[in-house]
């Protein structure tokens, strides 16, 4: 049987356990909220309207550099008419005094002009969501920041590491091992201070939707999920990559008020006021309308070794809330749009949810989503095609045509649990991107209603992280996401047809590999150039208090008995190191009963192909033993990638280049030197098969369901480099 063994839910907000005498009150549930009564928030360019997404503007340009000065700090926001304001943490232009809005601060770069940020920590020091000071690195400052750029090609310093973190200034000021802050020689000279940190961007990438989010140790599932989170957007729009869609007739980007939309899609929970739980814990429980998080580890939702429960609060394996945001509102409305193509830059920011993101006609029912009965899918008219374009490492090769219909279905197997086969849409793990157009131009006054059915955890499930649409236009809800509202047609049109919209675009670099899974082809040639082939694991077990936890590995087990355990934590010795530049493959074998969306930093990769294997077999003996055949990446996958699910009782096969990013000159003119990290040598050693180098490059791998991340599932990846000639 699949390892992970999720039981059914017992008692709803009101059920509690007992923990050391002290009733301990379960999953917390949002009150219901109506549908689509509150507002896509947009983007804003000052003068800021206090309502939609502020964007930050540079303060000044220096040596083609745009500086950026951006705060972070605690607020309030409304999320949804009915809710009182909510506390959040975030990100705000303190240039150009923006206000502190949900998703705030987004950036929008052009390729080639590099960006350098100084981000000012102003927040309070406790925090608003329950820490658990158990877990690696989470008995420090509740208020440290390390801000990630996720999908950047960055140096080192500038990557916002687990190990990069800073407090606010003041008397108990700390930073973290790895923060070299102003150790480079950054073309914009600063003046920095405690509570201070300085980024440097080389935006050497294509057009592409990258975000940046905060990464430190210990608490980057509860920073994240406060709201420390935001987009960055590259252009490559002066005869690039995105010219076609502009030479093609398209509109405009975001910035100039044209047809292209993010979506960032969340899952939250609400403090309800439980007056058990209130009563209890009322410093996880109130104030009524603010974030809640989860603070027990509860028996009827996660596996535990033993008869232990642990501490409070407690790390938890998963989050999954049960009320759906998008671009900060609790189901959102949009509209009257154009009867035309739209681009939607969607981003799954969820801690934990994956997205199998569909769109199906408005059926005039208070949910505008009626079920079967039969099959639990949506009875509705299907929707126009979401013809992707591009995911997070920029444009795919060749455009793919996800269905608007597209209901997600599994088949696991019965002897363990894996999954044999799936039938999904536009599927969006956490963190990854979809650039997708949309062409509304035959459905004038027509709604729809933007939709995802896929199970949590994923693959298997379980039901009781799944709230359905009730037929009244309310949540609980993590199927509805919005509505979209086209308008009659005012006649005009010129917008191309998607093909040649499509036919103008193109990936950056070449196809690593295409896989040829015909009966007469192979999937697995050798491909030229590769370094080094590694084989590396992605395991589960339990920890100390007897809680799920997650790790990453190499095929060399730790322990042996009862069985090979392979899991090694993220402190552990580096194991993970190269040379820049070496072409790699990664054989990554997924123990777990888990589809991990595993993210490398510095680096995008290709995937090559996915195959079963005899999980048991492995654990007992370390045997490799192949299943069927092989499986050829989706068609989405088969450009570059930075987030890469990797699906249980799978290998999947993957190849990348270890380039460090190449920099421009400092303020003196002269070529930008990267320090080694600080924690090279015993946590990062050279080792025998790279002799001659001298400086390590601290970069990480890891899972991006946050929780596994925090709670070991994270590696680090030192890139050396050789000494200067």
């Amino acid at each position: 049987m699949n390892r992970r063994q999720f039981l059914q839910a017992t008692g709803g907000a009101a059920a509690f356990a007992t923990i050391g005498g002290r009733r301990a009150y379960a999953f917390s549930q949002s009150k219901p909220l109506s549908k689509f009564v509150g507002n896509l928030r947009g983007v804003t360019l000052p003068p800021y309207d206090g309502t939609n997404i502020p964007v930050a503007l540079p303060d000044r340009t220096f040596n083609g550099t745009q500086h950026y000065q951006i705060s972070v700090g605690q607020y309030q926001d409304q999320l949804h008419p009915s809710l009182p304001l909510t506390t959040l943490w975030g990100y705000r232009d303190a240039a150009h005094s923006a206000p502190y809005r949900h998703l705030g601060g987004i950036i929008v770069a052009t390729k080639g002009t590099p960006v350098q940020i100084t981000f000012t920590n102003t927040l309070p020091p406790t925090h608003i969501l329950p820490v658990d000071t158990s877990i690696p690195g989470a008995n420090q400052a509740q208020n440290r920041i390390a801000t990630h750029i996720h999908g950047g090609l960055v140096p080192w310093v500038s990557d916002g590491g687990p190990f990069d973190w800073f407090s606010p200034a003041g008397p108990n000021y700390a930073n973290g091992p790895s923060f070299l802050n102003n150790g480079v020689n950054y073309p914009v000279p600063v003046s920095l201070v405690n509570g201070q940190g300085e980024y440097f961007y080389p935006n050497s990438q294509s057009a592409r939707l990258v975000w940046y989010h905060d990464h430190a140790w210990g608490i980057t599932r509860l920073n994240a999920y406060a709201g420390v989170a935001t987009g960055y957007i590259i252009r490559d729009a002066t005869g690039g990559q995105e010219y076609g869609l502009i030479g093609s007739g398209m509109p405009n980007f975001i910035e100039a008020g044209g047809r292209e939309i993010p979506l960032v899609v969340q899952d939250k929970v609400f403090k309800n006021g439980n007056p058990q739980a209130v009563k209890t814990y009322p410093q996880y429980e109130l104030p009524v309308g603010d974030l809640w998080y989860p603070y027990n580890y509860e028996r009827s939702r996660w596996d535990l070794k033993g008869s232990r429960i642990p501490r409070i609060p407690s790390c938890i394996a998963e989050f999954f809330g049960d009320t759906m945001l998008v671009n900060g509102t609790v189901y959102p409305k949009v509209g009257p749009l154009l009867p035309r193509i739209y681009r939607l830059r969607i981003l799954n920011a969820c801690n934990a949810r994956f997205l199998n993101v569909q769109i199906y006609k408005h059926d005039g029912s208070a949910d505008g989503i009626t079920l079967s009965l039969a099959n639990g899918n949506p009875t509705n008219v299907a929707g126009p095609d979401l013809v992707q374009i591009g995911s997070e490492a920029g444009f795919l090769p060749v455009a793919v045509a996800h269905p608007g219909k597209a209901p997600f279905s599994v088949t696991l197997d019965p002897t363990n649990g894996n999954p044999t086969s799936m039938s999904h849409g536009l599927l969006m793990a956490p963190a990854e991107r979809a650039d997708v157009l949309v062409d509304f131009r035959n459905f004038a006054n027509t709604t729809f209603v933007l939709y995802t059915d896929c199970p949590a955890p994923f693959p298997g499930g379980d039901p009781i992280n799944d709230f359905k649409p009730h037929g009244n236009g309310m949540g609980p809800d993590t199927r509805t996401l919005m509505m979209i509202q086209v308008g009659p047609d005012p006649g005009g049109n010129t917008d191309p047809l998607i093909s040649t919209i499509t036919a103008g675009l193109y990936m950056e670099g070449p196809v690593v590999f295409t896989p040829d899974i015909t009966p007469a082809g192979n999937p697995n040639p050798t491909i030229s150039g590769v370094t080094r082939q590694r084989n590396l694991t992605l395991n589960e077990t339990f920890d100390a208090y007897g809680r799920l936890i997650q790790y990453v590995g190499t095929d060399v087990p730790v322990r042996t008995s009862p069985t090979r355990d392979y899991g090694r934590e993220y402190t552990a010795t580096a194991t993970e190191t190269m040379k820049n530049g070496d072409v790699e493959i990664w054989n990554i074998f997924n123990l777990t009963g888990d589809t991990h969306p595993m993210h490398f930093h510095l680096v995008n990769v290709q995937v090559i192909s996915r195959q079963a294997f005899d999980v048991a077999a492995f654990q007992t003996s370390g045997a490799i033993s192949m299943i069927g055949d092989v499986k050829a990446p989706d068609l989405n996958e088969r450009g570059w990638k930075e987030t890469v699910r990797m699906n249980p009782g799978e290998v999947i096969r993957i190849v990348a280049k270890f380039s460090l990013p190449v920099l421009p000159n400092g303020a003196d003119g002269l070529p930008m030197r990267i320090p080694s990290s600080p924690r090279a040598g015993a946590n990062m050693p050279l080792g025998a098969a790279l002799p001659g180098t001298n400086r390590a490059h601290e970069y990480v791998w890891h899972c991006h369901i946050l929780e596994h991340e925090e709670h070991d599932m994270m590696r680090p990846l030192v890139v050396w480099d050789e000494p200067p000639e």
